[in-house]
């Protein structure tokens, strides 16, 4: 496509093929790590800041979501709270 949305979705597609083709096996290992913790009894630990909270925040436990997932997430470190206050 010649569009602005299908040069994008061409895009998008090429990263997630780069990273099917080179990080499935990181994925693979981490995914057993977090299962083999959660079916000890214990919990996976995820960390973001910024922009790398959204996937954190994905994993927050909730209602449909995993469970066994610990979401830690330095809102003193993004552009969503104040850096002075509570969280400073």
């Amino acid at each position: 496509m010649n569009t602005t949305a299908g040069r994008w979705m061409s895009a998008a597609r090429e990263v997630l093929d780069r990273i099917e083709s080179t990080q499935m096996e990181a994925i693979a290992e981490v995914a057993e790590m977090s299962a083999t913790a959660i079916a000890a009894g214990g919990m996976a630990h995820l960390f973001g800041t910024g922009h790398s909270r959204i996937p954190l925040e994905e994993m927050f436990p909730r209602y449909g979501s995993y469970p066994g997932f610990h979401p830690i997430a330095e809102l003193s470190m993004t552009f969503h709270t104040q850096v002075a206050g509570a969280n400073g």
